[in-house]
C-alpha cells in the first residue's frame, strides 16, 4: 500500500486519495484494513470540514490548518484518538521526501567542498545543520557561488512551499536561515574562494494592511489628541473653552433679559456653573459646545476612536495620495466618501458583511455634528452616505451565527458543566499534593495550604464561568469587578454593578444585578477567605477587584485586575467544549441558548441581557425562529412516518 499522496498531491482531490487507498493492497490484507480505515478518517475530516472531497483539492496545509483549529472536544474525541486521526490524514496527504534517502555525505562536487569547510572553520553548529536543504537544492539547480542572489532564496522559498510542502512560517525560517548562512559565508576569508555574495532576504509585514508610508497618520492624531479628546472628556467646549468662558459667550449672544441683582450673583457663581455643567444643558443643544456627562468618552472609547482616525487617515492616502491632517478634513463629506468607498473595496471576502464601514461613518458623523459643527447640508450627505456605504447589520453577524449553531445540546450542556469540571481537576490536583505532602512530611495539610497561583487562577477561571453562565457581563465589567459591589443575603451572594459601569445604562436604570447560586455563592467566600490573598503582592494587600492582576513574568500590576481573563475564559471553552467563541459572543450564546429551549422566553432574555428595547433583542435572534421551526417540522416528519 502506497499511503503517500505524492508529487500529484496538488492536482488530486480528497476523494481521488480516499479511491487510491481502497484500491491499493488487496482486499482483506491488514494493509488494505489499514488503508480503509485511513480513508474514512479522510471522509471524516471533509464532513467536519464542510469540504466537499469530490471537488476540493486535498492539501496539505488546509488539513494542517483544520486540525490546528480544532480541539478534540470539537468532536466529542480523546486527546489520543484526535492525534490518531491527524497523524493518519497527514500521513497521506505528505509527499514523498524530495529527498529520500540522500545525505548530504553523499553529494559530491562544490558544494559538498562548502559543507566540509562549515564543519572546519567551526561556524555555529544550527548552521551546520540547517545548511543540507540549502546545498542540496543549489547543487540539484546548479547554481554557482557566485551566481546566489536574494531572487535565488526567493525560489528556494517557493520550492519549500511547492515541492516539500513546508507550512509557510516553515519556508520563510528556512529562507531567511539561508540568507544568513550565505552572508556569514561571504564575510568569512575562509570561503572566499568560492565567491559568495552578502545577499538579504525580506518578507512582507503580514500585520501591517494598508502600504502607506510610516506616521502618515502621526498629523491628524495629534490633531484628535489636542483638541478632541480634552472634549470628550467634558474639559472644553469644542472650541477649546473653560466652562466659564463658554457659558459667557453664550449669554453675551442671548438678548439680555431682567434679572434682579440676587439672580445674577448667583448666575456667575462658582456654584451654578459646577451645578450646570453635570447637567445636559437641552435647552442649548446637548453636544454644540460641551459634551454632557451622560455622553463623554471613557478611555477605551478615546483609544478606539484614535485608531478610527489613524484608519481613517491611511485608507485615504491609500486611495489617492490625500493626506488627512485635520478633523476638519477628516469630516468633510467629499474625504468621507472617499474613504468609505475604498473601505468597500478592501472588505475581506471572507467577511462581506463586516460592520466595520458603518462604526467609521457613525464615528465621523458624530465628529461632524458634535464637535465640528457642519452646515445641516453637510450633516444632510453624511447621513445620506451612511445610509449608502454604512448601513449598520441588525442582529447577530453571520460569523457569529455560525458559531452559535455549533453549540449543539451536548456542546451545550459540556458549557454548562465546565465550571464544575474546572473546580473537579482542581480538587484532584489538591488530593494529589496532600498526599505527596503527607508521604514527604508525615501530616495531612489543609487544603487551602497546598493552592500556588497557577491553582488559584483555575479557581478564578471556575468563578468567572459561573459568573458568565449567571449574566454574561461584558469582558470589562467581568475582569473589572469589584469586592464592594459584592452583597451578602441569607449566605447568597449577588454582584451589584453601578451603572456608570455598564454600557448603555443609566442613573435610573440601577445597578446590574448578577445573582449567585448557593453553591456558586459558597465559592466565592472560600475564595475571598482562603485563595484570593495569596494571589496578592504583599504590597498590594487593599487591591479593590475581585480578580486580582496576578504575576506575570516575574512582576506584577499593583492595583490592577486580571485584564485576560475573559480571553483565558474563552480558550478554556475551546478545549473544554471544542468551540472557538470571543469574550462578547458569551452574551449572545446565553439568549441563544435559553430562546432555542424556548422562544417565548424572548421578554426574559431581554431582561438577562440588559437590552433596553425588545426589538433589539427580536434582530438579535430572529433566527431561531426559522432554525426552531425546522427543527420541529422534521420531529413531525418522522413522527408520521410508517414503520416498514
Amino acid at each position: 500500500m502506497s499511503e503517500r499522496a505524492g508529487p500529484e498531491t496538488s492536482t488530486e482531490s480528497y476523494q481521488d486519495i480516499v479511491d487510491r487507498l481502497n484500491a491499493a493492497d488487496p482486499p482483506g490484507s491488514a494493509r488494505a484494513r489499514k488503508a480503509a480505515r485511513i480513508a474514512r478518517r479522510v471522509q471524516w475530516m471533509c464532513r467536519q470540514a464542510s469540504w466537499a472531497p469530490e471537488t476540493t483539492r486535498a492539501s496539505l496545509a488546509a488539513a494542517r490548518a483544520f486540525f490546528a483549529a480544532n480541539q478534540p472536544a470539537t468532536f466529542q474525541l480523546t486527546s489520543g484518538t484526535y492525534a490518531v486521526y491527524r497523524s493518519e490524514v497527514l500521513s497521506v496527504l505528505k509527499p514523498e521526501p524530495v529527498r529520500k534517502g540522500r545525505y548530504i555525505l553523499q553529494m559530491t562536487g562544490i558544494y559538498r567542498e562548502v559543507h566540509d569547510l562549515t564543519v572546519q572553520v567551526g561556524l555555529p553548529p544550527a548552521f551546520r545543520w540547517r545548511s543540507s536543504p540549502l546545498l542540496w537544492y543549489l547543487h540539484e539547480q546548479e547554481i554557482t557561488p557566485a551566481e546566489v542572489t536574494s531572487d535565488t532564496l526567493m525560489d528556494f522559498y517557493r520550492f519549500s512551499l511547492d515541492a516539500e510542502q513546508l507550512s509557510e512560517d516553515r519556508a520563510r525560517r528556512r529562507a531567511l536561515d539561508a540568507a544568513k548562512y550565505i552572508s556569514l559565508m561571504a564575510d568569512h576569508p575562509a570561503f572566499a574562494a568560492f565567491g559568495f555574495s552578502p545577499v538579504a532576504i525580506a518578507f512582507p509585514n503580514r500585520s501591517i494592511k494598508y502600504d502607506v508610508p510610516p506616521g502618515i497618520a502621526d498629523t491628524l492624531l495629534k490633531d484628535f489628541d489636542a483638541r478632541v479628546v480634552p472634549w470628550a472628556r467634558g474639559e472644553v467646549s469644542n472650541q477649546g473653552e473653560a466652562w466659564g468662558d463658554y457659558i459667557a459667550r453664550l449669554d453675551a449672544a442671548e438678548v439680555p433679559a431682567p434679572a434682579s441683582d440676587k439672580k445674577a450673583a448667583w448666575k456667575a457663581s462658582q456654584a451654578y456653573q459646577s451645578l450646570m455643567a453635570t447637567e445636559e444643558q437641552l435647552s442649548r443643544g446637548a453636544a454644540t459646545g460641551f459634551l454632557p456627562s451622560s455622553r463623554r468618552w471613557v478611555p477605551a472609547t478615546i483609544q478606539s476612536r484614535r485608531d478610527l482616525c489613524a484608519t481613517c487617515a491611511k485608507v485615504m492616502y491609500e486611495a489617492g495620495g490625500f493626506h488627512i491632517e485635520t478633523i476638519e478634513e477628516l469630516t468633510d463629506p467629499e474625504i468621507v466618501e472617499a474613504i468609505a468607498k475604498r473601505l468597500l473595496a478592501r472588505r475581506s471576502e471572507t467577511n462581506p458583511q463586516s460592520a466595520y464601514a458603518s462604526i467609521i461613518m457613525t464615528f465621523v458623523t458624530t465628529l461632524a455634528k458634535d464637535f465640528v459643527a457642519r452646515p445641516q447640508a453637510d450633516l444632510d450627505k453624511l447621513r445620506a452616505m451612511k445610509e449608502r456605504y454604512g448601513r449598520k447589520r441588525k442582529g447577530i453577524a453571520p460569523k457569529n451565527k455560525e458559531i452559535l449553531r455549533k453549540f449543539t445540546d451536548p456542546r451545550i450542556q459540556a458549557l454548562v458543566d465546565m465550571p464544575d469540571r474546572i473546580l473537579r481537576d482542581v480538587n484532584r490536583q489538591v488530593q494529589h499534593r496532600r498526599e505527596a505532602h503527607r508521604r514527604a512530611q508525615g501530616e495531612l495539610p489543609r487544603p487551602a495550604e497546598t493552592f500556588d497561583v497557577p491553582l488559584v487562577q483555575k479557581v478564578m477561571l471556575a468563578l468567572a464561568a459561573h459568573i458568565m453562565l449567571a449574566r454574561a457581563p461584558r469582558r470589562s465589567n467581568l475582569a473589572g469587578l469589584r469586592l464592594e459591589w459584592i452583597r451578602w443575603r441569607e449566605g447568597l451572594a449577588t454582584l451589584e454593578i453601578p451603572p456608570q459601569f455598564v454600557k448603555a445604562r443609566r442613573e435610573q436604570d440601577g445597578p446590574l444585578l448578577i445573582p449567585l447560586n448557593d453553591r456558586t455563592s459558597r465559592l466565592l467566600d472560600q475564595y475571598l477567605t482562603a485563595l484570593r490573598p495569596k494571589v496578592l503582592h504583599r504590597e498590594d494587600a487593599q487591591n479593590p477587584y475581585l480578580f486580582p492582576s496576578p504575576p506575570h513574568a516575574g512582576q506584577q500590576r499593583l492595583g490592577g485586575y486580571y485584564a485576560t481573563l475573559p480571553d483565558r475564559l474563552v480558550d478554556e471553552v475551546h478545549e473544554r467544549v471544542g468551540v472557538r467563541i470571543n469574550p462578547h459572543l458569551w452574551r449572545h450564546l446565553l439568549g441563544w441558548i435559553w430562546l432555542k429551549e424556548d422562544p417565548d422566553k424572548l421578554p426574559a432574555v431581554q431582561k438577562l441581557l440588559g437590552h433596553k428595547s425588545i426589538q433589539t433583542t427580536i434582530d438579535y435572534y430572529a433566527d431561531i425562529d426559522e432554525s426552531v421551526a425546522l427543527k420541529e417540522w422534521i420531529g413531525y416528519l418522522d413522527g408520521k412516518k410508517t414503520k416498514v
